[in-house]
């Protein structure tokens, strides 16, 4: 399943529309704001359909998922919007996360806990917006892909210190470029640990850096790091370090709209984040000349080539290195 769906769910007290573009929409927020009240609207639908006095318009059929027979409701529903509610305890476990990646499905999940058993975007996390008519509202804003820094006149970051998330060719490139302008570059050796690693750093000014296509069950233990130490932190989530290659325009092999519309190209039986996709992606056509080939564990010297290097870091508009 790939594309950008609309949906609208009404009934005569309350309407909702957003739209949906990757497999994995997450809904949270406060109680009080609707969550639960989209749920039942749209379980009243499947159960009653025009006599629960619900209407739905959306080019997939939306369906509510709840009980002890989670799995093969999902599996029956092949193709469609699968909407779940945080009292289904099961999309914690790994079961569910294992079901989500085998699926061909997109997928609302309400919850106010992070998931940390699935990859999901900062960009897909929302909140509810509005009284009768409501609306999805980004929870993370993106301002050059530096999130929660609402006044972009704080930018560009100089960071003394650049946190990367993995140890792998990203951060090759960050360190090399770090090196060169006098900043330290460290890697957290994974997502999870980049908490412990800020704790470490705690009176120098961070750049974290990890891939924002998987990074949203991280997103709020760092944004409240970062409301510890005012202007010490800025977050810089990019789809990942192959988007910002593809980004860059080096690699000329990719058609330009598989990068600015993945939602057109990323099917989810396929890839469980845009993160897999741009790595396929980038993989895929760098094979096309041999110098360019790309790999996660070792980066090519291609990549490292002052030019190359110059329009990689025109993506990284809001911080200074």
């Amino acid at each position: 399943m790939k594309g950008i769906y609309k949906v609208s769910i009404k009934n005569s007290r309350n309407s909702y529309v957003f739209e949906l573009k990757r497999n994995i929409t997450i809904l949270c927020g406060d109680s009080g704001k609707g969550k639960t009240t989209l749920y039942d609207m749209i379980h009243e639908y499947n159960r009653f359909g025009k006599e629960s006095g619900v209407s739905v318009s959306s080019d997939r059929k939306v369906v509510a998922i709840s009980g002890d027979d989670w799995e093969s409701d999902i599996k029956k529903n092949s193709g469609s919007i699968i909407v779940i509610d945080e009292d289904s305890r099961f999309i914690r476990t790994v079961d569910f996360a294992r079901i989500v990646k085998e699926s061909d499905n997109y997928f609302l999940l309400i919850t106010r806990n992070y998931l940390r058993t699935l990859p999901y975007s900062v960009d897909e996390i929302y909140t509810i917006k509005g009284a009768k008519n409501k609306k999805f509202e980004p929870v993370y804003q993106d301002i050059y892909k530096m999130y929660d820094r609402p006044d972009k006149n704080r930018l560009p970051f100089l960071p003394e210190v650049i946190i990367a998330e993995d140890s792998n060719s990203g951060f090759s490139f960050f360190k090399q470029i770090a090196g060169k302008n006098g900043i330290e570059c460290v890697s957290a050796q994974g997502k999870s640990n980049i908490l412990k690693m800020l704790k470490l750093y705690a009176e120098k000014k961070v750049a974290v850096i990890a891939d924002g296509a998987a990074f949203g069950c991280e997103i709020s233990d760092i944004v409240k790091q970062q409301e510890l130490v005012p202007n010490k932190l800025a977050i810089f989530l990019p789809e990942s370090f192959e988007w910002l290659i593809l980004k860059a325009g080096i690699i000329n092999e990719v058609v330009p709209d598989m990068i600015e519309a993945p939602y057109n190209y990323a099917d989810s039986s396929d890839f469980m984040s845009w993160k897999q996709y741009f790595t396929d992606l980038l993989v895929k056509n760098s094979r096309k000349i041999q110098y360019k080939t790309y790999s996660k564990n070792k980066l090519a010297d291609y990549y490292l080539q002052e030019n190359n290097v110059r329009q990689i870091k025109e993506n990284i508009k809001g911080m200074d290195l």
